[in-house]
């Protein structure tokens, strides 16, 4: 059995032991700047939250990266190995009496050369390189991996033509009304690639909506639920929330389950900061599982709108107008702007 220390940047915030690849022990520490999910749990909720933050396996390119690298494809395995590292939280593990900080354990070369044999599906560009934390993504449905370009970490997907289009759209329409929304661009020539730029700044780390609702007393997945337990948060958080259903309701985007939305959190403190932005429309609109609009999700939602959603759907329609990919949408809206 093997001890390890859980950080948050520089700061030990909990302890757990290993043997054959089973979390055996887990002792939280500084339970503030943890998780909510692992915040009173036991060595079988902590081993839940590690598989869901282990290196992506449901592409070949993930799998094949992680024989290479690590030699194994064990969950718990890959997470601890790589120690955890992620570019969108502030987490790493080590064996206790090791440490080193993020800014040294992941080189942005070396990462890069990660996504390069995941883009490019080589089998030859990994040979003799000796990575500490081969980042590539979390669970999904899509071949993902993290680059760091122009100063920042973008996140790279390989996904449909259709995909593409629909949250490039998505997010220019938002970003340009002043909703808070994921940066997305095409990449290069490729109509079947796109990268994101990373939404956090120094010192915060992200919380799915599906570890955060361990904070409260209803954690379910209740819509009702939901929505008063982020209200609870404050006017911005509900705001914030409601524009992110109404434009799931415009874009008829069904894929918004807990993992695909959450929180920022200081990793200094542990305070919850702000909603994250509006983020991964790639099911959304004409890329959704039917191939086509209907209207129908908006129509739904505006059964019970309040005047904020009746304004903040005039600010969306009005960003829509000349948008000829988008127009469907744009024409969907209208019958509700004269109500």
């Amino acid at each position: 059995m093997t001890w390890y220390g859980l950080y948050n940047d520089d700061v030990q915030v909990a302890r757990f032991a290993v043997h054959h690849s089973v979390i055996t022990a887990y002792i939280p520490q500084r339970v503030e700047l943890l998780p909510m999910q692992i915040c009173h749990t036991g060595p079988d909720g902590f081993s839940a939250w590690l598989r869901e933050r282990a290196i992506d396996l449901n592409s070949v390119q993930h799998r094949n990266m992680m024989n290479e690298l690590v030699g194994s494809r064990d969950k718990i395995t890959l997470a601890v190995r790589t120690h955890m590292f992620s570019i969108s939280d502030t987490f790493t593990c080590f064996e206790e009496g090791m440490f080193t900080p993020r800014e040294k354990l992941c080189r942005p070369e070396d990462q890069n050369t990660v996504s390069d044999y995941i883009l490019v599906s080589s089998d030859t560009s990994l040979r003799g390189l000796r990575v500490a934390t081969p980042n590539a993504s979390t669970d999904g449905s899509f071949t993902k991996t993290w680059r760091f370009e122009r100063g920042a970490w973008w996140l790279y997907k390989i996904q449909s033509a259709a995909a593409t289009d629909a949250e490039i759209s998505i997010s220019h329409v938002l970003r340009s009304i002043g909703w808070d929304a994921a940066e997305y661009e095409h990449v290069g020539r490729y109509r079947r690639r796109v990268k994101t730029r990373s939404f956090l700044r120094p010192k915060e780390f992200f919380e799915p909506y599906d570890s955060f609702r361990f904070r409260f007393d209803d954690p379910s997945d209740d819509d009702d639920a939901i929505y008063r337990n982020l209200a609870s948060l404050g006017a911005a958080f509900e705001t914030a929330w409601k524009r992110i259903l109404l434009a799931d309701a415009v874009f008829e985007n069904t894929d918004r389950h807990m993992r695909n939305f959450g929180v920022i959190r200081s990793s200094a403190t542990g305070e919850v900061l702000r909603l994250a932005p509006n983020f991964d429309n790639n099911q959304a609109y004409l890329a959704n599982p039917s191939g086509s609009y209907s209207g129908r999700m908006l129509a739904a939602y505006m059964q019970h709108a309040d005047a904020q959603v009746r304004s903040d759907l005039k600010a969306l329609s009005d960003a829509l107008s000349g948008h000829t990919y988008l127009d469907p949408a744009y024409r969907a809206c209208l019958p509700y702007l004269a109500q």
